[in-house]
């Protein structure tokens, strides 16, 4: 997983948004936001409105006829693929939070969410992992036909597809997305079994520990949804984080790993702890509660009502790279982004708050028209932001 330069610019740019955190309130427009988070039985949704239809205008720009990038999934077009992949996947939960808190708001917001499951199908969005797998949603003989059996399953492409679709369904009662849930379970539930950890390659010679992370919490939902049994993997895959990918130091999970010799190779990072407590709750609650307090302890920093996320660990000498964004005193632009989700969904709200009081200076909200965006972030920013503040509407 990619959040690249993410969330913020440059590191001239972050070094002198510091001094703003620290000197100048809140934006006024943020502050309205925050306000809709924190009292939403009066506050409007408009500002949430308002960045969907910029989040939607600029999705629909992508050309969905287009090739699949090819990246090695380490270091070539990584924006190019796995950006637009993950915006949309950000930006449909971000639909459903809202259309959870705000019933009235379906019929606008749930065809943005059918436009993104037809569009994550699509072999630009997800082809990029074809050459690692397999063709990552093979489509039968003729319309009418049933979907033939995915070869190989990717868990960054189908965990994410999943848990969207699962949700969808739930929300929406709409069917029409059914067969390609079946299809993408049942993949990932074979091959979840047949690995000894219950654990899957995100790019074919690589294991990212928390990229599973949103394939088991799918499989749990289809379960849910379907009086099936497919999620039992989860198990083993939680016993083995306990017994060999938790850092000696902090006691969290780690970020990248040998599966093959059940080995850390890079320990516990900001953005990968934070983007990993989206899911993990819902697959291991219990293990998420104990989690959680050790990433706040390690990794959140507040001043002054302010909050922000460390990329590393006290201790820990890492150097900023594409997925971590310019890392400015220890700061990291991608892991305080991901935080305002992980810290919602987890129900801390003082955090949600302090973090978010920070993103209106640093995101510097832009209102152009009947549209809210971000000018120092880009379009995957600020879907995993909206999926965050949307999150916590549910306080």
């Amino acid at each position: 997983m990619s959040l690249a330069q993410g969330i913020g610019v440059t590191r001239y740019a972050l070094l002198s948004f510091y001094w703003l955190l620290v000197l100048f309130p809140i934006h006024p427009h943020a502050q309205a936001q925050t306000s809709a988070v924190t009292n939403t039985a009066t506050a409007s949704l408009e500002p949430y409105r308002m960045e969907v239809r910029y989040l939607s205008r600029k999705l629909g720009e992508i050309d969905l006829k287009g090739p699949p990038i090819i990246t090695d999934g380490w270091k070539t077009n990584i924006a190019e693929a796995e950006w637009p992949f993950l915006a949309c996947i950000y930006f449909g939960h971000a639909c459903l939070n809202l259309a959870e808190a705000a019933p009235e708001l379906r019929a606008e917001l749930l065809p943005e969410v059918r436009w993104v499951l037809h569009a994550l199908q699509q072999p630009r969005l997800s082809g990029f992992v074809k050459q690692h797998f397999s063709e990552p949603f093979p489509k039968g003989v003729s319309p009418s036909s049933s979907l033939p059996t995915i070869e190989k399953s990717s868990v960054f492409v189908h965990g994410h597809f999943l848990y969207l679709a699962i949700r969808y369904l739930n929300i929406s009662g709409d069917p029409r997305f059914t067969p390609a849930i079946h299809q993408v379970a049942n993949v990932l539930s074979r091959d979840f079994n047949a690995s000894p950890q219950g654990m899957l390659k995100s790019y074919s010679d690589m294991w990212w520990l928390t990229d599973n992370f949103a394939a088991h919490a799918g499989l749990v939902h289809y379960d849910r949804t379907f009086g099936t049994k497919l999620s039992l993997a989860k198990e083993k895959f939680i016993r083995e984080i306990k017994v060999h990918y938790l850092s000696p130091k902090t006691g969290l999970f780690a970020t990248y790993v040998d599966a093959d010799k059940q080995q850390i190779l890079q320990g516990p990072r900001g953005i990968s702890v934070t983007y990993g407590l989206h899911y993990l709750k819902e697959f291991a609650p219990e293990f998420a509660s104990e989690q959680y307090p050790l990433m706040r302890k390690h990794f959140y920093r507040s001043l002054l009502g302010l909050g922000a996320m460390a990329e590393f660990a006290p201790g820990e000498n890492g150097r900023e790279d594409i997925d971590s964004g310019p890392v400015v005193f220890g700061l990291g632009p991608s892991a305080s982004g991901f935080g305002i989700g992980a810290a919602a969904l987890m129900q801390d709200w003082r955090t949600v708050d302090e973090l978010l009081r920070s993103l209106s200076v640093i995101g510097l909200p832009t209102v152009e028209g009947k549209e809210l965006r971000y000018v120092s972030m880009p379009m995957v920013g600020q879907a995993v932001i909206l999926f965050g503040k949307t999150a916590a509407l549910k306080r």
